[in-house]
């Protein structure tokens, strides 16, 4: 009767385990994106779909037609003007003082004030792109992220599929021991209990396998049910480029940063034109005077703009700019310590999941194997006990899952520091 259980708890067992994940049916569904899923294509589509780099790349274009609009001159006024002597009819032609005026006024700001104008739009239009690279760059990274995970999710239900046949055999051997009378139940329940722990396992991976599917779609702007095919398999890459020369480039090419010297650039050009507020601009005018019963008129004139409220005006203008200046200097030198932290922090969690992926891939994993094996071996003549061969398969089976894990740490880490660096930072 006992025996009767055990056998219908691993019936049930086998068809929950047969049953329980879909997952044999990855990649089924393909679509425009492709089935293998790589990389590539992911990132393609993400520039061309993703709504935060396309609103990101129109504010850049709307700034980028700013600067000819800063650097042109005022529109004209052109006046029209008809004086009568009369209200019941008409006088020009007949009476000396009605006339009919045409005339042109021209607003000419002092020499160097437009030209500045335009500088300071230009240099705020590259703040802007540089806000746009910056989204470009963080979005690419957050899909590179995205896609990583979900590649790792893919590896370690695929492990623990593999891994459940194995321990599936184990369970079958100890059966056929308890069977015999050289084993024990115990073992039998054992190696049951585990398999149940496996399938909880690759419960948990197939939710978070559809949640990571959830969040890539929404980073290429698709809706989240929509299936993805089967990725690409994660290879070992390694840093090519050291801590140095990636400060160096970041510093050079951050977006952060490049947009803090945008900043400075326009915030000289803001105080160089406040100064020049101080100097007058100009308004030259020409007017035409028609007088049917006299001769025509003419008259041009000049007008100069006295900046007269300077002390309320200008001078604050100036205090303003300066102020605008030195908040512009600060924040670069904020960028730039940021970006160098950032660089270092990522940088050091990259270098440690290569050294621990070569650790698990060149040492621990093949030492766990041949453990196991070994295991194997002495369990099928009973010198060892099965309490023994499951640890050594639990063991071989974590170190075989930190290692993909690792493999995705150091993707992650890497798509961060491109990020930064704007460019391949592994080989």
């Amino acid at each position: 009767m006992r025996r009767r259980r055990i056998g219908c708890a691993i019936l049930a067992l086998q068809l929950l385990v047969g049953v329980a994940l879909p997952s044999a049916c990855w990649g089924a569904d393909t679509d425009e994106l492709g089935d293998p899923l790589t990389l590539d294509a992911v990132i393609a589509y993400a520039r061309q779909r993703n709504p935060e780099i396309r609103a990101a790349a129109a504010r850049w274009h709307a700034a980028a037609a700013r600067p000819a609009q800063a650097g042109a001159l005022p529109d004209p006024t052109v006046d029209l003007a008809y004086h009568n002597e009369s209200f019941d009819r008409f006088t020009l032609g007949s009476s000396e003082f009605a006339w009919l005026l045409v005339g042109a006024s021209q607003e000419l700001p002092f020499p160097g004030k437009l030209g500045l104008k335009q500088q300071i739009a230009s240099t705020e239009a590259e703040q802007v792109h540089q806000e746009s690279r910056r989204t470009e760059l963080n979005v690419i990274s957050r899909v590179k992220m995205a896609y990583a995970e979900y590649a790792h999710l893919f590896e370690l239900l695929d492990l623990l599929q593999r891994n459940r046949d194995l321990l599936q055999k184990f369970a079958r051997t100890a059966e056929v021991k308890y069977s015999v009378g050289a084993g024990i139940q115990q073992d039998v329940l054992r190696a049951h209990v585990e398999l149940s722990l496996l399938v909880d396992r690759e419960t948990t991976l197939e939710q978070r396998r559809q949640s990571q599917t959830a969040e890539l779609n929404a980073l290429l702007n698709r809706p989240p049910s929509t299936p993805l095919g089967m990725p690409e398999h994660s290879e070992e890459k390694h840093l090519t480029r050291s801590l140095e020369d990636l400060t160096s480039e970041a510093l050079e090419h951050a977006p952060d940063v490049n947009a803090a010297k945008s900043r400075i650039s326009g915030g000289e050009s803001m105080l160089t034109l406040a100064h020049r507020e101080y100097l007058p601009d100009f308004v030259v005018r020409a007017d035409y005077l028609q007088k049917a019963s006299l001769l025509p008129e003419w008259e041009v004139g000049v007008g100069i703009k006295v900046p007269l409220y300077f002390a309320t005006k200008q001078r604050a203008g100036v205090d303003e700019a300066a102020a605008t200046l030195a908040a512009a200097h600060s924040e670069r030198q904020n960028a730039e310590v940021s970006v160098q932290a950032r660089i270092r922090d990522l940088y050091a969690r990259a270098q440690a999941a290569e050294r621990l992926i070569a650790l698990y891939h060149t040492t621990v994993i093949p030492q766990a194997h041949l453990a196991l094996e070994s295991a194997i071996s002495a369990y099928s003549v009973n010198k060892v006990d099965f309490l023994t061969l499951l640890n050594s398969f639990t063991v071989t089976l974590e170190y075989e899952m930190r290692y993909h894990e690792e493999l995705s740490n150091f993707q992650k880490a890497v798509a961060e520091l491109e990020a930064l660096v704007g460019e391949p930072v592994e080989g």
